[in-house]
């Protein structure tokens, strides 16, 4: 109500709140950052990661490929076609610390440390847990389900609560960012001037279909069309590298990834030499940490359902490791060409909403990859919409892994909804806003989600055994 009365007032309060949460909670996310990837490393290397998520013997329900698919496309795929050229291309041409190696290996650096480890980190460890309890002790899809069968009903209905809206946020901005891509997009290709406030119009469409495609359940529209994210991926990747000078994409990744697990935990902690500065910190890694914890409850519990079957160890490679390999790959590939582009033009790429565009746009078969890309956007934006209404559904639904039509219709117009309202609130400074609502209301969870995990490791070590 405060949204639709009074926005001014509304993007005043954000503001002053995301000052306050930075400075009181960054510090936090850096060491939860840091923490999730340990812990989950360190689980899989454990005796624990030999045993399975399901009665012993039992067979994954999906295919290796298909469960990365996705996972992937749910997790963070229509973000990747969002930030493919714009962000290696701005730490590049606006280094956040200053090293002795070359720029091009900084900003790949910076870009998979944003990227990585991290935010699958956060996805996979509380995907494990919820996995743990859903799978082999037969409690509901819920993050409450950790607390045992003897929690707290109060407590109990506050991580579920919390968890709600988390998810909500996270997957309102992403709606909202990637309906502003595919307006960007499209006014590039077609060289039209719509503006981003009539966005609601593809918003209202995408959740419409979203909401259709997710009441066949996830066997069927979800795992296809992941399928067809990943192999439309693939597809426009390959474009990209056979254009490109292989050996010097080659060695920017290589590069770029020493780098970045030769300093991972300098730059978790934001120590040393890549001590930041708090500017970048807020625009940057604060809300990409944030984010990736207002994400972390509808990914970590889509995932957690469609890993029935997988051993520990196959799920933490499943969900930290191959996914981050992928998407390092991915921005070596867009971020080599791009950078020398951008020598010539720094500010062509500025805008995130058509920088993808423009980089395919100067490439040989830049109409077919652009349209490509653009297509890629609206089914990696379909398929997240869909996975959350599932997971929201699940959520409100008590828990139900198969949740009742009703429970999706709801949740389908709710997204809608609130994406509509940050559209016409944020209108071009939609990313500020959202930016600052998903940093406003990460804190919550991030403690929720530190005491479940610490909780569950405790119980674990207590009992000595996995059933």
């Amino acid at each position: 109500m405060l949204a639709w009365a009074g926005p001014g007032h509304l993007k005043q309060w954000a503001a002053s709140g995301t000052q306050l949460t930075l400075r009181l909670f960054g510090p936090v996310y850096l060491g939860l950052g840091l923490a999730v990837v340990l812990v989950l490393l360190g689980v899989a290397v454990s005796p624990w990661g030999r045993r399975r998520l399901g009665p012993p013997g039992e067979r994954p329900v999906y295919g290796t490929a298909s469960w990365i698919a996705m996972l992937y496309s749910t997790g963070m795929g229509a973000g990747l076609l969002l930030r493919a050229v714009q962000e290696p291309v701005h730490y590049y041409l606006h280094p956040p610390v200053t090293v002795d190696y070359p720029r091009a290996h900084l900003a790949l650096e910076y870009t998979f440390f944003h990227w990585g480890l991290t935010p699958w980190g956060f996805y996979g460890l509380f995907g494990l847990v919820v996995a743990h309890y859903l799978h082999v002790r037969g409690r509901p899809v819920l993050g409450s389900s950790a607390l045992g069968r003897h929690g707290r009903a109060s407590w109990a209905a506050t991580i579920d609560s919390v968890s709600i809206i988390s998810t909500l946020l996270g997957v309102v901005a992403a709606i909202g960012l990637g309906s502003y891509q595919l307006l960007g997009g499209t006014n590039y290709l077609l060289n039209w001037q719509l503006s981003p406030q009539i966005g609601w119009l593809v918003v209202a469409f995408m959740c419409g279909l979203a909401t259709l495609s997710a009441r066949s359940g996830l066997g069927r529209s979800i795992k296809h069309l992941s399928n067809l994210n990943i192999a439309g991926t693939l597809l426009l990747l390959g474009l990209v590298l056979a254009t490109s000078p292989l050996g010097q994409t080659g060695a920017n990744f290589w590069a770029g990834l020493s780098q970045y697990l030769r300093h991972f935990g300098q730059l978790s902690l934001n120590w040393g030499p890549y001590r930041a500065p708090a500017a970048f910190l807020q625009d940057w890694t604060y809300f990409y940490w944030a984010f990736w914890l207002a994400w972390t409850p509808f990914t970590g519990v889509f995932i957690a359902r469609i890993s029935r079957g997988r051993t520990v160890r196959q799920f933490v490679v499943g969900t930290l490791v191959v996914p981050s390999l992928g998407t390092f790959a991915w921005f070596a590939a867009f971020g080599t060409p791009a950078f020398a582009l951008a020598q010539a033009h720094p500010d062509q790429f500025a805008d995130i909403g058509d920088a993808i565009f423009r980089f395919l746009g100067q490439r040989p078969a830049g109409g077919f990859a652009s349209a490509l890309a653009l297509g890629l956007v609206a089914t990696f934006l379909l398929t997240s919409i869909d996975s959350a209404i599932y997971v929201l559904s699940m959520f409100s639904d008590r828990g139900r892994p198969e949740p009742s039509p009703r429970h999706r219709w709801l949740w389908g117009g709710t997204l809608a909804a609130f994406t509509v309202t940050l559209i016409w609130l944020g209108g071009n400074d939609l990313l500020g806003l959202a930016s600052q609502l998903l940093i406003l209301f990460a804190p919550p969870f991030a403690l929720i989600f530190m005491a479940l995990v610490a909780a569950w490791l405790r119980q674990m070590a207590r009992w000595g055994r996995w059933e």
